[in-house]
């Protein structure tokens, strides 16, 4: 007993500060399927159901749904206000109410217990002995129900007083325990004695330390009586309705104020739960934790992960970046600045001065005392250990780029990726920059890579690259040289291996080869942002669908070939994370401190999850499967393993359920009706199989649930159930009636034989003159169905680009503009590229119409129109009249007003030879980037236009953003 009585001295010392709460709560009410909102009693079946006791009947919970047995649904179960739920061994349930007496529920069969004097009986407690006895503590007696329903009563018997009967326990010596209002009591070998300590006691209920000794709850607080005969009093002067004691020796406790608390090694944790507590509480055998409240059933779990966000004292909810310094203080860029966190205490760093909002930090790298930190539009900032700035870069131009990714050398260097490219600063005022003029693949640069042998990997918005210490900078072009677009991480092995996140997947790099584990692998989504190594045999990818964990060893597997699928361990919201959107393309985005703690960024808050955790709630082992309910022809059938079905039938459904209650949603099923599957049926998280019209045999239905991860092939990881159905031949299929058949078609055959013979040779002659007639004409009709279907096609071809291009320029036309201009801003907002978008007016263009007349402004337009061309990946349009749309994808606005200031300077030289050798045709071009109040399709031309209007107020032939 050592153990737990040491746990339980520790419990004396409960006035220290509460534990901050690590637990999750999901929460059942009304609007879920409950019938009421009081849930009075709880308990889980030798099935692995949770049954629910509430006033408008019983519940039963598979984890998804709700099924409510009440007299309105269900003949037989003619009971409300349940007060106590009593498992059975043999399967049933017994269900004691506060005036129905006790009702009986197995295989669907439900029964009142008893005669009519224990119809109107209120149960408070119930206890079923070895011989079939049902022992009833009641509102003033102790009763005992006998198997053949005889009701007989025992406490008056036994000398107990009137008094009401709040809980029962049997002890390992087979006596017993009988709490009252007015002490608490032993029933052994026909004999009731008080217990002399617990005699001023009002006990409401019980549970054994599995050492000899017991916890009573009572109304004032917990007491522990030990089986060495000493005694303990915890949490004094407080009413305790319920108790449980979890696997970890904790105690949890229903106050009869409302609480929910857990007393573990000397320290309280309240945990929060809407309404009112009820004495509904159980610990089921995943270890979760439920309780009845005033409103409705919740589930407590010691999720995998935690959040922390601006109740915690954190900036902002939408994090960026997160590292650990060398003094365990984490660092954590978000959307309104930068965090210091230091154990559980947050302190702002202040970057800007003023109470406006602070710069948004997207990249972080420590040097050594401090952090660099990396912002949307504001450069780089140096900050000390304590948070203190030292210094601000400004990257060269006037418009700041975003910094995504940053790299600290050794030698002082600090390597900056921005959205205008890679920088290399020395502390001095010159910058080393590589754009695409260097080789670089994109100007977006997500994430900077130190490997093993020095070189630097750059990863980017068009691919990656390798920056070698001979200074050569090596690119892989994406879609191309790399089976991927934008390249977020790297992470390399001691073997050489690259292993990179990307928007196609996780990829490896082993030499020149490239390997891609996707969805055709199992991971659940494309797109990871980062990826981290736990230095115990996995890797952790942060996507927008939760924390994808991967075992090394499956990935050899699956690139070996040996076999098809991934093993993938997902976290996400249901686990206690934040969010499931782990957020990426900054950096780090995610990272593993030296505690063993992974922290990752994410739309809600920063996510703190325990890997150890994630193994101790990965599974269920065997994991129950049930068979809900079967439906033959809309008609519900009693649950049986078997079923007798006539010829006649149509449509068998069959639903069923997979009881893990800690992650229901990751739940998967399969299911195989053998002697008509040829294979199993992958049923994802659907939970019935239809079948309809199945011919005569017997048949046998398995369903399996695995929770994620999936591993099929081992079949420790899930469960089965199974029902089989025998489905009788119909008559004209029997023996006896198939052989008449026989002999009777037989007959008939050798009478219609010889004058069907000669029927048919008279017929075929016919026929044959019939078919050469017909098959001439049908090959003249089908030349000309070809010939119309050629000219059709080619007018479809015709009508369709006459629809999306302008007839004078043969440009995309306005339409056809403003669609790809939607297409484009979808896409630049998804993944946070740049977007520029312009609007080019020919200059006095009406002049040139006036004084030369319409046919030379339609030869003007013409030549404007073939000098707009911008590169690939680019769009232009004509937007009307003589005005057109220019749309620049993934370049900034410095970038892009260049190269529209060299597409105006192409104008200005175009001579109209045709109209006017002197003739000088000038444009005004208005630009406008995506960004904040520029982020729809009407407000970027708007802000387009308006820049349009101010270069032809002043003076024209110029470009203005």
């Amino acid at each position: 007993m050592g153990a737990c009585l040491l746990l339980l001295l520790g419990l004396l010392s409960i006035s220290r500060p509460a534990l901050a709460a690590r637990h999750t709560v999901a929460g059942w009410g009304m609007e879920q399927g409950l019938p009421h909102n009081l849930v009075q009693a709880v308990a889980q079946g030798s099935d692995g159901f949770i049954w629910l006791g509430t006033w408008e009947g019983v519940v039963r919970f598979n984890g998804r749904s709700f099924t409510v047995f009440d007299r309105q649904n269900t003949p037989g179960a003619e009971l409300s206000g349940v007060l106590s739920i009593l498992p059975e061994a043999n399967g049933g349930m017994l269900f004691g109410t506060v005036s129905n007496g006790i009702y009986r529920y197995r295989n669907g069969h439900w029964q009142a217990l008893g005669g009519n004097d224990a119809r109107n009986l209120s149960i408070n407690a119930m206890a079923r002995d070895a011989a079939g006895n049902v022992w009833i503590g009641s509102k003033d007696r102790l009763l005992r129900m006998q198997p053949n329903g005889q009701l007989l009563d025992e406490g008056r018997a036994l000398g107990l007083p009137e008094v009401a009967v709040t809980t029962l326990r049997w002890a390992g010596d087979g006596s017993l325990l009988v709490g009252t209002e007015e002490g608490l009591y032993q029933l052994r070998d026909g004999r009731l004695q008080q217990w002399p300590a617990a005699r001023a006691l009002v006990v409401r209920d019980m549970v054994s330390d599995l050492a000899g000794g017991w916890i009573v709850a009572a109304d004032d607080g917990i007491h522990h009586f030990q089986a060495n005969g000493r005694q303990q009093h915890l949490l004094m002067g407080e009413r305790v309705d319920a108790v449980r004691r979890d696997a970890q020796g904790g105690l949890w406790l229903s106050l009869s104020a409302g609480r929910l608390q857990r007393l573990y090694r000397g320290q309280v944790e309240a945990i929060s739960i809407p309404g009112q507590v009820s004495p509904a509480l159980l610990i089921d055998r995943e270890g979760l934790v439920w309780a009845g409240s005033t409103d409705g059933l919740f589930r407590v779990d010691e999720g995998a992960a935690r959040g922390i966000g601006r109740a915690d004292g954190l900036g902002s909810e939408y994090v960026r970046a997160v590292i650990e310094g060398t003094d365990d203080t984490a660092w954590v860029g978000h959307s309104e600045g930068l965090d210091r966190m230091v154990g559980e205490q947050i302190h702002p760093v202040r970057l800007l001065p003023g109470k406006g909002r602070d710069a948004s930090v997207l990249a972080l790298a420590l040097h050594g005392d401090g952090v660099w930190a990396g912002t949307y539009n504001q450069g780089v900032f140096d900050i000390d250990v304590h948070g203190r700035i030292k210094q601000q870069i400004r990257l060269p131009g006037t418009v700041q780029p975003l910094v995504r990714a940053l790299l600290f050398d050794a030698d002082g260097s600090l390597w900056i990726g921005s959205s205008d490219g890679l920088y290399r600063y020395d502390g001095s005022a010159d910058f080393r920059h590589y754009g695409q003029e260097e080789g670089l693949p994109g100007l977006v640069v997500h994430t900077l890579y130190r490997d093993r042998t020095g070189v630097l990997w750059i990863g980017t918005d068009s691919g990656m690259a390798m920056l070698g210490q001979d200074g050569r900078l090596q690119a892989w072009m994406a879609d191309k040289d790399i089976p991927a677009r934008y390249v977020f991480d790297f992470l390399g092995d001691d073997n050489g291996d690259l292993w990179i996140a990307s928007d196609h997947g996780l990829l490896r790099k082993r030499g020149l080869d490239f390997a891609v584990f996707d969805h055709r692998n199992g991971l659940p989504r494309d797109k990871v942002f980062r990826i981290i190594d736990d230095k115990a045999g996995h890797l952790w990818l942060p996507s927008n669908l939760g924390v994808f964990r991967l075992d090394r060893s499956d990935l050899m597997a699956v690139a070996a070939g040996a076999r098809a699928h991934l093993s993938v361990q997902v976290l996400d919201h249901t686990d206690g994370m934040p969010s499931s959107q782990a957020n990426g393309a900054s950096s780090p985005a995610g990272w593993m401190t030296r505690a063993g703690s992974l922290l990752l960024p994410t739309s809600a808050g920063l996510a703190v999850v325990n890997p150890q955790r994630v193994d101790n709630n990965a599974r269920l082992r065997k994991l129950p499967v049930v068979i809900e309910n079967v439906v033959v022809d809309g008609y519900p059938q009693l649950l049986q393993g078997s079923y007798a079905l006539p010829s006649e039938v149509e449509r068998v459904a069959v639903a069923f359920a997979g009881l893990g209650f800690r992650a229901p949603d990751k739940m998967r099923y399969r299911y195989r009706l053998e002697g008509f599957d040829t294979d199993w049926v992958d049923a994802g998280t659907r939970t019935e199989a239809v079948y309809t019209n199945l011919p005569a045999g017997n048949y046998r239905l398995r369903v399996q649930a695995m929770s994620l991860p999936l591993d099929w092939d081992n079949p420790g990881h899930g469960g089965e159930a199974s029902v089989s159905f025998h489905v009788a031949a119909p008559l004209w299929q029997r023996p006896w009636v198939i052989l008449l058949a026989v002999l009777a078609l037989a007959g008939m055959v050798l009478l219609l034989v010889s004058w069907r013979t000669a029927s048919y040779r008279r017929r075929q002659r016919l026929l044959n003159t019939q078919i050469t007639a017909r098959t001439q004409e049908l090959s003249e009709k089908n030349r000309a169905l070809e010939q119309a279907g050629a000219e059709r096609e080619v007018l479809l071809q015709r009508l369709e680009h006459q629809a999306m291009h302008d007839a004078l320029t043969n440009l995309p036309n306005r339409r056809a503009g403003d669609e790809h201009l939607q297409q484009a801003l979808r896409e630049a907002l998804a993944c946070q590229s740049p977007l520029t978008v312009a609007l080019l007016d020919i200059d006095h263009f009406k002049q040139i119409n006036d004084r030369y007349g319409h046919e030379a402004g339609d030869r003007v337009l013409r030549d404007v129109a073939g000098l707009l061309q911008l590169g690939s990946g680019h769009f232009v349009s004509r937007h009307g009249g003589e005005e057109f749309l220019v749309v620049l994808h993934g370049v900034e606005p410095v970038q892009a007003a260049q190269q529209l200031r060299e597409l105006g300077q192409r104008v200005a030289r175009l001579r109209c030879e045709e109209v006017d050798p002197a003739l000088v045709i000038t444009a005004s071009i208005g630009l406008a980037a995506l960004g904040p109040g520029q982020d729809t399709v009407r407000t970027l031309l708007a802000a387009a236009d308006r820049q349009l209007y101010r270069a032809k107020r002043e003076g024209r032939n110029r470009v203005l953003s």
